[in-house]
């Protein structure tokens, strides 16, 4: 059998096409860079896991896949996790998280998906925005109607997927609430918390020095 999957859903990270909200502050360039560090310091902690690490890119129509990973298939994020998880058939379960969640640890995937072998259907990482940065499913579980109806990036994310799954009939499991970094006050929150925590993201942790939110020494990044 194929080990669990976890399915890291992001973009390129070009200036312009990401970040957009740091980028009304920051400029397009520096959070473009921010996503591509958020995004370098992610993989390299979870991809020695107990599962397979896999990249969906949200690409232009034309624009090349990057070397390694797949391409999101979809009209809207919703579409894009339902077809996502179909494509990981043979695997006891799969996981899918976004980039913008740079501290996320292999523990809380771990947790996602002991909560699955334990009995529930889905996992649900929520987030302080309304939203949620994890959602875990059994492979007989993925369900085009659970992605439905949802009003995608507003704080009504997570409560209108819970009513979803109460629809279908599934068990979910909840876990810690974690934070998305999309707003200036949210880069700021990570900071003090990476200053708290000296060594967690080395990537993260050396540009927002560039940038002015983090004062102290660089440090080396903890894998």
């Amino acid at each position: 059998m194929h080990p669990p999957a976890l399915l890291v859903m992001t973009k390129p990270a070009l200036p312009g096409r990401v970040k957009t909200r740091l980028a009304a502050t920051l400029g397009p360039g520096a959070a473009a860079r921010l996503h591509a560090a958020f995004f370098d310091d992610l993989v390299e902690r979870l991809s020695s896991g107990p599962w397979e690490l896999r990249t969906y890119w949200a690409l232009e129509p034309g624009e090349a896949l990057p070397a390694r990973g797949f391409r999101q298939r979809g009209a809207d994020l919703g579409a894009r996790l339902f077809h996502a998880f179909s494509e990981q058939a043979g695997r006891p379960f799969a996981a899918a998280i976004g980039s913008d969640h740079p501290e996320l640890d292999g523990g809380t995937v771990r947790a996602a998906f002991a909560a699955l072998e334990a009995g529930a259907d889905v996992a649900l990482g929520p987030a302080r925005d309304g939203g949620y940065y994890l959602v875990a499913l059994r492979p007989d579980e993925v369900r085009r109607e659970l992605f439905e109806g949802i009003d995608w990036s507003t704080d009504r994310v997570f409560a209108q997927t819970l009513a979803n799954c109460a629809r279908l009939g599934l068990a979910v499991a909840r876990l810690e609430v974690g934070e998305d970094v999309d707003t200036p006050a949210d880069l700021e929150r990570l900071a003090a918390r990476l200053a708290a925590r000296p060594g967690s993201c080395r990537r993260t942790e050396e540009l927002l020095a560039e940038l002015g939110f983090l004062r102290r020494p660089e440090v080396a990044c903890a894998s």
